[in-house]
């Protein structure tokens, strides 16, 4: 029988999710794209992931979180809007991402039907580029990934409920 914590978050999972929507707003705070830069890939791996997908369901997708952070198959969340089946990884790198992570990518959203959001902090080089010709990746960094984050950071300050239910929807009483 399943208890009400297998529904549940872990209490790290809540804790990401808060970090990330404060962290959304300083990164709003901060002025120039390469400081926005810094700051996302100095972040906690984790917390970068819940950004991504606190943005996405801020920009209307739904969104379906992973019970555990490692051991998630290569995907770090699932997406739907318009009846589209998204899935999603988030890589923090600092100079041109690692090919073989996309291709690793590609194949995982093939065998598993879906399109792909491969959402990073670094360069798109010309073999990456490649490897999405002909797949359903869509590569998601610099000005668009920055555009993403930004136009979903908080608005204005929360309360602890109001942040909750942001991050977790509204709670039936």
């Amino acid at each position: 029988m399943r208890m009400l914590k297998d529904f549940l978050p872990k209490k790290r999972h809540v804790v990401n999710r808060i970090n990330a929507a404060r962290y959304l707003k300083t990164l709003a705070e901060l002025e120039t794209p390469q400081d926005q830069f810094y700051y996302l890939r100095g972040l906690n791996a984790f917390v970068f992931e819940e950004m991504i997908l606190t943005a996405l369901k801020k920009h209307g997708f739904k969104i379906i979180r992973n019970k555990r952070y490692t051991g998630d198959g290569g995907i770090d969340g699932r997406a739907y809007k318009n009846d589209q089946h998204y899935l999603i990884q988030a890589k923090r790198y600092r100079k041109h991402i690692n090919p073989a992570h996309v291709t690793e990518f590609a194949e995982i959203c093939k065998r598993r039907k879906g399109k792909g959001l491969f959402v990073h902090t670094g360069r798109t080089g010309a073999m990456s580029r490649e490897i999405t010709r002909g797949v359903d990746i869509e590569m998601i960094s610099g000005d668009r990934l920055l555009k993403l984050l930004l136009d979903a950071r908080p608005k204005q300050t929360f309360s602890i409920q109001t942040l909750a239910n942001s991050i977790f929807g509204k709670m039936d009483g």
